[in-house]
């Protein structure tokens, strides 16, 4: 799986996050196959029909348009905003039933409801119960109807990471990764220069300055980065001075 990393300039001062849904058996290149969706849905049988079967989706990633092949999936960022746009078949004259995209648990989402245009926000609209084996972060897409599996891809969500934050101290250039500290005095200038994260176009990522209080009564600083409301990584501070 390729993975892209993404980067944002800044130049400001900086102040003080089996498949579960059932069982898949290929017998034979012409077989039925069968498939227990979770919940106890009914059984379904896979399309005999080759110019029937599911060629590729299209999705939104953030407003930006993919297309997607079901032997590859999608992978995003926990956080990112994903629209099922369409499902194209082998044979485009005939249109897709319906797309589920299991565990979506949106308050518009219905059993049985297509879930082409709807915004599904990859870090609060889905149920980990129903991603493959429980861990949150792999959820089966079918396109299904009247019984018939036409055919069904992943989406894969991976959380939010800091790949190295660049700031200049003092007007000397220093490069962090996750790990590392910063030390800084009350006296430093220091102003962010580059931070790159496995998110397309730092989307809705922020950064700031913490002060945390230790148990011992003592006081902490730490560069915080969030996305939404989950804190997905922090650069220690190791503060010389009062």
């Amino acid at each position: 799986m390729n993975r892209y990393f993404f980067r944002q300039k800044r130049g400001l001062f900086l102040t003080l996050a089996c498949v579960a849904c059932g069982m898949y058996f290929d017998l034979s290149a012409s077989a039925a196959v069968a498939l227990r969706p979770m919940g106890g849905a009914s059984l379904l049988r896979q399309v005999d029909n080759p110019a029937s079967r599911l060629e590729s989706l299209v999705v939104e990633v953030n407003g930006e348009r993919r297309r997607v092949e079901p032997a590859t999936g999608l992978t995003v960022v926990r956080g990112d905003l994903v629209t099922i746009v369409e499902a194209w078949l082998v044979d485009k004259s005939k249109l897709a039933p319906v797309v589920d995209i299991s565990g979506f648990t949106s308050r518009l989402k219905r059993n049985g409801q297509d879930d082409r245009g709807k915004v599904v926000d990859t870090n609060r609209d889905f149920d980990p119960r129903q991603s493959e084996g429980g861990r949150g972060d792999r959820y089966a897409i079918r396109v299904i109807g009247s019984g018939v599996l036409y055919g069904e891809t992943f989406l894969t969500i991976e959380a939010p990471a800091l790949i190295s934050f660049e700031v200049e101290v003092n007007g000397e250039r220093r490069k962090l990764t996750p790990g590392d500290k910063l030390a800084l005095s009350p006296r430093d200038g220091i102003r962010v220069i580059d931070i790159r994260t496995n998110v397309r176009g730092n989307e809705n990522v922020r950064h700031n300055m913490s002060k945390i209080r230790n148990p011992d009564g003592t006081f902490a600083r730490e560069i915080r980065f969030t996305r939404g409301e989950a804190v997905f990584a922090r650069i220690p501070i190791d503060w010389q001075g009062s």
